[in-house]
C-alpha cells in the first residue's frame, strides 16, 4: 500500500435518525461514540447527601429515558440515513544521517517514510445509494509541531461533495490534481514509502505539495475495470478568466493484478518553491537560490503508469514529462521511475526502486532501498539507503528535505517508526 492511502480510524461518531413504522411525527437521534485505542468508559458516582438529592433524581430520570428511548428505537425503529465522522492520520519520525550537505554531514529528525497528517472526513448517507462526504486533511511536522504550511489550517485537501453508486463523485474545494490522486501509486517514492527519493524539485507534481484552489473535480465510477476523472479550478481574478486557472484529467484500467493510468494537469501561474529542492542554480536562466520562489508563466505535466502484483512481488513503473514556461525560457523535465516491493515474510517489506531525470542540462540518477517490519496493523519500523548522483553542467545532488548538497553525490540513511491512527 502506498502511504498516501493508509488511513485508520480512530474516533467514530454515528448519527441515527429512526422513525416508527407508519408514523413522521417523531425522530429519535442518538449519539454513539466508539473509539479503539483511547478512550475507557467513564463513570461518575453522585455523593450521597441533602443538597444533591434533588440532582441525582434528576439524572436518574434522564437516564432512564434515554435507556426506554434507545430501546424503542432498537425494537420498532427503521433507519433512514447513517453519518459518520472520522479522525485519522499518520505519525512518523526517523533519525536521517545525510552526507555532503554544505560540505559536512548532516543528522536530523525528520519524517521519512510518509508525510505527518491528521484529518477529518464524513459521510451521510442520503439513501438510493447517494451520500454526502467530506475530507479535511493537513500536514504538520512531528519534530517541532509545527504546520507543514504556516497559517493554513487544512493545507493538504478541504473538500465537500456528493457521492453516488452509479453516477461517480463531485467535490468541490481545496484539492490537488490527478498526478497524486492517480499516479502515486505507481512511482516509488509512494510505494516504496520514501520521502527523500521524490523526483527532483517534483515538477510533476506526483508528490502532495501544490493544491488546486476552487476546485471541481468528478471520478466516475467503475465501468469494467475503467474510470476517468476530470477537476477544473477556477483562478478567481477579476477581468483575467485564464489566471491561475487550473484543470487536470485521468483515465485508469484495473483488471486483478494489473493497473494501468494515464494522468495530464495544466496550470497557470504556477508557483514553484525550488530554491533548496533542486540541484541547480538556475532554471531555463532564472535564478533559483532565491527564497520568494519562482512563479512559472504555465506548467503542463503529463505520465503513464503502470503496476502488476505477483503473489509475493509488486512491480511499478511510470514516466513523467513536465513542461516549464519560465519568463527567461522554457523546456522538459523527463523522469523514468521504477521498482519492486517484495514481501519476504506477512509482516516484513523489502522494497528497491529508483529514477532517472533530466532537466536544463542536469541529470540524476537515484536509488533507494528499504525495509519495513510491522509491528502491528498500524505500526511499523523502518530502515532506508538513499543515494544520488548529478551530472551535467552546474548540476548538484539534491535529496527532497535534505538540501542542495555540496558536490555531485549525496547518501541518505533513516531508521525510523510509523503510526497509523
Amino acid at each position: 500500500m502506498p502511504f498516501i492511502n493508509v488511513e485508520r480510524n480512530t474516533l467514530e461518531l454515528t448519527v441515527s435518525e429512526a422513525t416508527p413504522p407508519g408514523g413522521s411525527g417523531f425522530g429519535v437521534l442518538v449519539l454513539f461514540i466508539s473509539t479503539t485505542t483511547f478512550f475507557g468508559s467513564l463513570h461518575t458516582q453522585p455523593q450521597q447527601n441533602k443538597n444533591n438529592r434533588f440532582g441525582v433524581k434528576v439524572m436518574a430520570f434522564l437516564g432512564r429515558t434515554a435507556a426506554g428511548a434507545i430501546a424503542a428505537i432498537s425494537m420498532t425503529g427503521i433507519a433512514h440515513a447513517q453519518s459518520s465522522v472520522t479522525l485519522y492520520g499518520i505519525a512518523d519520525t526517523a533519525v536521517q544521517y545525510i552526507s555532503n550537505v554544505g560540505g559536512h554531514a548532516l543528522f536530523q529528525e525528520g519524517n521519512t517514510h510518509s508525510p505527518d497528517i491528521f484529518g477529518l472526513k464524513g459521510v451521510e448517507d442520503l439513501g438510493g445509494g447517494l451520500r454526502t462526504i467530506f475530507d479535511l486533511q493537513n500536514e504538520f511536522l512531528l519534530n517541532n509541531g509545527q504546520a507543514l504550511v504556516p497559517g493554513t489550517l487544512f493545507n493538504r485537501k478541504a473538500y465537500v461533495g456528493l457521492q453516488s453508486d452509479n453516477f461517480g463523485t463531485l467535490t468541490l474545494g481545496h484539492q490537488p490534481s490527478f498526478m497524486y490522486d492517480v499516479l502515486a501509486n505507481y512511482q516509488t517514492p509512494f510505494v516504496l514509502g520514501n520521502i527523500l527519493s521524490l523526483h527532483e524539485g517534483n515538477l510533476d507534481e506526483v508528490a502532495n505539495f501544490y493544491q488546486f484552489n476552487n476546485a471541481v473535480k468528478y471520478v466516475s465510477p467503475t465501468f469494467g475495470g475503467f474510470s476517468t476523472g476530470a477537476e477544473f479550478a477556477f483562478g478567481n481574478v477579476a477581468g483575467n478568466f485564464g489566471e491561475s486557472r487550473n484543470y487536470s484529467f485521468f483515465v485508469q484500467y484495473k483488471n486483478g493484478p494489473f493497473g494501468l493510468a494515464a494522468t495530464y494537469a495544466n496550470e497557470n501561474n504556477r508557483f514553484l518553491e525550488l530554491s533548496s529542492f533542486i540541484g541547480l542554480p538556475t532554471l531555463f536562466g532564472t535564478p533559483l537560490r532565491q527564497p520568494e520562489g519562482v512563479v512559472a508563466n504555465k506548467l503542463v505535466n503529463w505520465g503513464v503508469g503502470a503496476s502488476y502484483q505477483f503473489t509475493h512481488v509488486l512491480l511499478h513503473a511510470t514516466f513523467t514529462q513536465s513542461r516549464i514556461t519560465l519568463s527567461t525560457g522554457q523546456g522538459n523535465a523527463n523522469t523514468i521511475d521504477a521498482g519492486a516491493n517484495w514481501t519476504i515474510l506477512p509482516d516484513d517489506v523489502v522494497a528497491i526502486g529508483g529514477w532517472v531525470e533530466n532537466l536544463d542540462g542536469g541529470n540524476w540518477k537515484t536509488i533507494t532501498v528499504s525495509n519495513a517490519y510491522l509491528l502491528s496493523k498500524q505500526t511499523s519500523v523502518y530502515q532506508q539507503v538513499t543515494y544520488q548522483h548529478a551530472s551535467g553542467a552546474n548540476s548538484v545532488a539534491s535529496l527532497a528535505g535534505a538540501g542542495v548538497a555540496s558536490g555531485r553525490s549525496t547518501t541518505g540513511v533513516s531508521v525510523g517508526i510509523q503510526h497509523l491512527f
